[in-house]
């Protein structure tokens, strides 16, 4: 017996097909004359067809099942783009905020720039302006640290001049300048210095009571005096104030408690005004 051929559902249902409609025909002759033509008839006239009908049926149908795939995968690929146009479409609204909010830091940083700009440029001549008056001042002031504020004045020149210190490191030297030149009136202080009192070079103790008055005591604690102002020179005062002098002396640099001392202030003559 030969081998028995294996046949796939496609073959069976086109077979099944086939004979299903020759079948029908060799039932239902109504006008042929005999079997053996009908038979003849069927095999040349229908079989043709029939084969021709299932190809097309077959044809259709696979042309419906790649076209159901192709669907289902367009489907798929539609819902995928339309998921992504969508998580593009919130990431857009999102860069469109944040370019919004960044536009306007640019704006304010711009403005800010342009206010700087101006204000530097403005700055600068003032700055030069207050020094030239903190010169004046000082060398019209009381005769106290004399060397110390000349040479504060002239290292803040120096850093105005500097082109590659920023005008806030030059305003902020300033203000320290101002600042120290307004505590003098505020403190106390005792420091040595040599003076030149009524024509004599002396080596003193200065007691300076804010920017009110300016003492001075010898290092032999035997005279003292006081600066005048409206002369712009150190006069000595009676020996008679010299115990006074040299309390606040003491006090000033804590070498004894603080006590109440009579000290002539605006003066130079003991018999003028005299503060308590």
């Amino acid at each position: 017996m030969g081998q028995k051929e294996n046949k796939s559902p496609r073959d069976c249902s086109r077979i099944w097909l086939k004979d299903a409609v020759i079948a029908c025909l060799l039932i239902f002759p109504v006008w042929i004359g005999s079997v053996a033509y009908a038979q003849v008839s069927v095999s040349q006239d229908i079989e043709a067809p029939v084969d021709k009908a299932v190809d097309t049926r077959q044809a259709t149908q696979a042309s419906r099942e790649k076209w159901d795939a192709q669907r289902q995968k367009l489907a798929e690929e539609y819902d995928r783009l339309k998921a992504e146009n969508e998580q593009l479409a919130f990431a857009k609204k999102n860069l469109t905020q944040k370019l919004g909010e960044l536009t306007k830091s640019t704006q304010d940083l711009t403005r800010e720039k342009e206010e700087a700009q101006r204000i530097r440029i403005e700055l600068a001549p003032f700055l030069k302006e207050e020094l030239e008056l903190l010169n004046s001042f000082v060398a019209a002031d009381a005769p106290f640290l004399s060397q110390e504020r000349k040479d504060r004045l002239a290292r803040l020149a120096v850093i105005l001049d500097d082109p590659e210190i920023t005008i806030a490191e030059k305003y902020r030297k300033m203000m320290e300048a101002l600042f120290v030149e307004a505590e003098y009136g505020n403190t106390v202080e005792v420091y040595r210095e040599k003076i030149v009192v009524d024509g004599t070079q002396v080596l003193a103790d200065i007691f300076r009571m804010g920017r009110v008055a300016l003492f001075f005591l010898a290092l032999d604690r035997e005279s003292a005096g006081i600066f005048d102002v409206a002369k712009n020179q150190w006069h000595a005062l009676d020996k008679a104030r010299v115990p006074a002098i040299d309390a606040v002396v003491d006090m000033a640099a804590k070498h004894r408690p603080m006590e109440v001392v009579t000290l002539p202030i605006g003066a130079i003559a003991p018999e003028k005004g005299e503060l308590q």
